[in-house]
């Protein structure tokens, strides 16, 4: 049964407070809505996360993706769950294999970008989207298939608060470095403080220089779940999140790049402050790829056995950087290689070098290069309802 904290209202109407609630609605009403069976939740196949593993009536495997708001990459994502889900099988005693994997995309709204990624690729993708409608006292979660314009329906147990307590104004310093944000950046950051604090009665905000907390309690006893972090009129955000990105029993300050359009990275874990290690390797890195856009030097290397090498002996690069930052190029991008294997915190400077690094072998050899690098971006939505998952089950 839902709580009265299952459901926000906002500017455009009501919807879930959480993707976590959303997934935990639309597991109990699979059968109802699309007449499906459940086979797993949060399932990790190859270090990808799948929200919901189900089966129809034939047999056929379902890859369901939900988000919560509207996300550009949701193809993508389905994408590799698919291919980790056919290199594993499982479920096969349930699964018939020899049919083809239904891949279901549930969103509130998609972006015209999903359309184009859906038109070239040579995969099936079924497109649904979702609203939280309201008539009279009831509340009902419609489906809405884009493709045929089928619509499923199911009814929220919930009812609407009358005395509904508005979130308190936000603190000066918030506001303060926010106004230095565009438009989009201001509406996420609100709308995720909005979040954060509907999410549970309990829920407190705590401002000092520098600093707005979110959790319970003080002192030593204190248990938050998110801070936005001002540093040098620069907004940062902090998770209390899984180390590991995620994945441990034991809970970290993690500090989380974001373009605030949802995508985020898990650049490292701090103890307290701002994270000095962490920037002084991103001053590092920005000043590698200047160093790359301005030219001049040239710095010479094989793809090999050689001094300076990656991978395999075929090629030979040359870039417009001194020797000492062409060390550090080939230590970055080596390091970025071992991705997944050998995980580690990266940061949106380190996806750029690579970006380029892809760029360079790609324009010297003619070749794509595959990796699975570029999995290492979160949702920004998923890691801020892992927070407040792992903050709730910590009172």
């Amino acid at each position: 049964m839902f709580s009265n904290g299952a459901l926000i209202k906002s500017g455009l109407g009501w919807e879930f407070a959480s993707e976590e609630i959303l997934e935990d609605f639309l597991c109990e009403n699979l059968e109802i809505l699309l007449d499906l069976k459940v086979l797993d939740r949060q399932y990790i196949v190859n270090s990808q996360r799948c929200d919901i593993l189900a089966i129809d009536s034939q047999k056929k495997l379902v890859v369901l993706e939900l988000k919560n708001v509207e996300d550009r990459g949701i193809v993508q994502q389905l994408t590799r769950y698919y291919d980790a889900l056919l290199d594993e099988k499982p479920f096969s005693d349930k699964v018939d294999y020899q049919q083809p994997v239904r891949l279901v995309a549930i969103t509130p709204s998609f972006h015209r970008d999903n359309f184009t990624d859906r038109k070239y690729h040579t995969l099936d993708f079924q497109f649904l989207e979702f609203s939280v409608i309201q008539d009279e006292d009831n509340f009902y979660f419609c489906l809405k298939d884009l493709d045929n314009g089928e619509i499923s329906k199911a009814i929220i147990p919930y009812q609407e608060l009358e005395n509904d307590l508005d979130l308190p104004t936000p603190p000066t310093a918030l506001l303060k470095v926010v106004n230095n944000l565009d438009v989009q950046q201001q509406e996420e950051v609100f709308r995720i403080r909005k979040k954060i604090l509907g999410f549970d009665s309990r829920m407190q905000e705590f401002s000092s220089a520098g600093s707005i907390k979110y959790g319970i309690g003080s002192g030593k006893s204190s248990k938050f779940c998110a801070e936005f972090f001002l540093d040098k009129g620069e907004l940062i955000i902090f998770l209390w999140i899984p180390y590991k990105g995620g994945e441990s029993s034991r809970i970290g300050r993690a500090r989380i790049w974001t373009d605030w359009q949802d995508k985020a990275l898990i650049e490292g874990y701090v103890s307290s402050g701002v994270g000095t290690e962490i920037n002084r390797h991103k001053r590092s890195m920005q000043k590698l790829i200047e160093a790359i856009e301005k030219g001049g030097s040239h710095f010479h290397f094989t793809v090999g056995n050689r001094r300076y090498t990656i991978g395999n002996p075929r090629y030979y690069f040359s870039l417009p950087i001194s020797k000492n930052m062409g060390k550090k190029y080939i230590e970055v991008v080596r390091i970025i290689m071992k991705y997944p294997k050998n995980p580690k915190p990266l940061t949106c400077e380190d996806m750029e070098l690579f970006k380029h690094y892809k760029k360079l072998w790609e324009e010297t050899t003619g070749e794509e290069l595959r990796t699975e690098v570029f999995n290492c971006y979160k949702s920004l939505d998923s890691l801020v309802d892992l927070a407040l998952e792992k903050w709730r089950s910590r009172l």
